[in-house]
């Protein structure tokens, strides 16, 4: 309950702050669940704790490897490291476990954009 909330808030701009607080309660909870991993991961991201963020998120990634959201955040998070080969990995990886994810458009263009960078 308290990772849906945190996520929620996260995804439709709640306040920060509470949603950092219940993400880490969940994580507390359920160190082990991919989805704690990933919330309290992309909630670091939009704090732009980027390293921390990418412990977090490879985690997810590594506890449920056929979730597109996970590989696309945590390829963000990458991309913001500037560690451009690895967000395109993920980014690609996240396009080829869904195609159709509903994100797709949004992959293809950070995809563009890292390869920019590179």
């Amino acid at each position: 309950m308290a990772n849906n909330f945190a996520y929620l808030l996260l995804e439709h701009g709640g306040d920060m702050n509470t949603a950092m607080t219940y993400a880490q309660t969940a994580r507390k909870g359920l160190p082990d669940l991919p989805d704690s991993s990933d919330t309290l991961g992309w909630a670091y991201y939009l704090q732009g704790a980027y390293s921390s963020a990418i412990d977090l998120l490879r985690e997810a990634a590594k506890g449920s490897p056929d979730n597109p959201t996970y590989h696309c955040h945590l390829g963000m998070a990458y991309q913001k490291s500037s560690n451009f080969p690895k967000a395109k990995q993920e980014f690609e990886l996240a396009l080829k476990l869904n195609p159709k994810y509903p994100h797709a458009d949004k992959i293809r263009k950070l995809l563009a954009q890292s390869a920019e960078s590179n």
